[in-house]
């Protein structure tokens, strides 16, 4: 019988709430709800709520794994800083334990969708994965786990680039995130306000060659950072994640590009999709459950 646990990924707009089991299959799921921006204590109240009736259905032993987004501590439990949720320092982890009555294992969201993409999704068991939609975010996993973490860890978005309009030193995500790819595009007029990242690449496969440039430009930002890093960690396999993944050859033709620049010598990282889709966080925060699970076993 396969072991099940329980995952809560805590998003800027959702929380959603899983079991699932070793296998990565979602045997029950709870209706999202919506993120509380007022505070920690409201945050772990919404939690709770979602995962006693998993944690029920899972049984005695069960353990649960919570993900949430910005800048983590995960070895102490906490959230460091989230200006969109309204918390700092925040010790979730014993808040959320404190409610429901079980080990909860704690980790950043973004880092939680790299471990299961290595183990359920792609199926590799090293990989950088990149999470590129609103803000981009990296994840690593050695040997099938995650890599000991500090707080910034895998904030790669934050990595200064020049800005391809002004040449000003901006932060990655300013340049290469799904967001600024669709506002760029409509400062330009190409698209429409409050279009997406899909739209630009429309209009681009449509021949706009102003669109065409934005989409070269954002992802050969990105292939160069992350050029570096595949220097540093060596040329293990980019999982692309997030809400640009679901993009097709006019984001992945660039960016294989860009990483085949920035590899001189060592030879150039294969550019893989994510497949776990809007589930990938919530099923990273069961593989921490049942990591958990493990040690109190």
């Amino acid at each position: 019988m396969n072991a099940l646990g329980v995952g809560v990924d805590v998003g800027g707009t959702t929380i959603k709430a899983v079991l699932a089991g070793d296998d990565g299959v979602v045997r029950e799921r709870v209706d999202p709800l919506p993120t509380p921006h007022t505070g920690a204590e409201d945050v772990a109240r919404v939690v709770a709520s979602m995962a006693k009736p998993l944690l029920a259905l899972a049984g005695p032993g069960a353990a649960l794994g919570v993900c949430v987004p910005g800048i983590v501590d995960e070895e102490r439990g906490m959230g460091v800083f989230s200006a969109n949720l309204g918390w700092r320092r925040a010790p979730l982890r014993d808040l959320i334990a404190d409610l429901c009555g079980c080990p909860v294992a704690f980790g950043h969201d973004v880092r939680s969708g790299a471990l299961a993409e290595a183990r359920w999704g792609v199926g590799v068991p090293d990989c950088l994965y990149v999470a590129v939609g609103t803000g981009i975010a990296s994840g690593l996993v050695l040997g099938g786990h995650l890599s000991p973490s500090r707080p910034w860890t895998g904030e790669i978005g934050q990595v200064g680039v020049a800005h391809p309009a002004t040449g000003v030193i901006v932060p990655l995500e300013s340049v290469s995130s799904a967001s600024a790819i669709a506002r760029r595009a409509a400062d330009a007029g190409i698209v429409t306000e409050g279009s997406g990242a899909r739209d630009v690449e429309d209009a681009a496969a449509m021949g706009n060659p102003d669109a065409v440039r934005i989409l070269d430009e954002a992802m050969g930002a990105l292939g160069h950072v992350l050029s570096v890093v595949a220097h540093q960690v060596g040329s293990i396999p980019i999982v692309l994640g997030g809400g640009l993944s679901r993009g097709g050859e006019l984001i992945y033709g660039p960016l294989r590009r860009a990483l085949a620049l920035g590899s001189i010598v060592a030879p150039p990282p294969a550019l893989l999709r994510a497949r776990l889709g809007s589930d990938s966080q919530a099923l990273g925060a069961v593989a921490l459950s049942l990591e958990l699970e493990e040690v109190y076993a």
